[in-house]
């Protein structure tokens, strides 16, 4: 088979696996039924990928590349308001290119499990250091808080509302993020901040 022969095939399988992982959960699909749908044998697919695990890390790597340089890019930002804006419409450019393996890792907890923790753990350090930007230097709790609950407010959404075009929801998820984090008059937190 030829090089470009090989990298189809690759394609196909992390294609093939993003469906069943997202028809099946993670941990119902397996190898042979990858094989299967691809219309390859078990030990070619073996060929390719030495584990299910390596197929989700080849499939979930690229989108998380490309969410680690949005969160880079947010933090070079000169003001903290800079930083959220950037930070948040980054990564929700990201997440909205890559919808389907967002749902995956959105809601699908199978996917947690020792054979993933390598993969799940850049997932989860991500997210901590892109929640640390949100609550701007030297936070207090409530702006921790408030950061947690703005990526989420921004995040969570793409995977529960699958059916909304992408740059409605984003215009949306955005605004629902800025709310969050720009305190209420007289809020304790636009107290903190006031004094700061």
């Amino acid at each position: 088979m030829t090089r470009a022969g090989q990298g189809d095939t690759r394609s196909r399988i992390i294609d093939t696996a993003r469906e069943l992982f997202t028809a099946q959960t993670y941990r119902a699909a397996s190898m042979r039924d990858i094989a299967e749908r691809v219309g390859i044998t078990k030990p070619s697919l073996y060929h390719h990928f030495r584990s299910k695990s390596e197929i989700l890390a080849s499939l979930v790597g690229p989108p998380i590349d490309e969410l680690e340089a949005a969160v880079q890019a947010a933090a070079a930002r000169p003001t903290l308001d800079e930083v959220r804006e950037h930070l948040i419409g980054g990564c929700l450019d990201v997440m909205l290119a890559h919808r389907e393996t967002m749902i995956l890792l959105l809601r699908d907890a199978s996917i947690y499990g020792e054979e993933t923790t390598e993969t799940m753990s850049r997932v989860l350090a991500l997210v901590d250091q892109a929640i640390a930007l949100l609550a701007g230097p030297d936070p207090d709790w409530r702006h921790r808080v408030r950061a947690a609950q703005a990526f989420a407010a921004a995040t969570d959404p793409i995977s529960q509302l699958p059916d909304i075009p992408a740059a409605d929801l984003r215009a949306e998820l955005l605004r629902g993020a800025r709310a969050i984090l720009t305190p209420a008059a007289g809020d304790a937190g636009a107290s903190a901040a006031a004094g700061r």
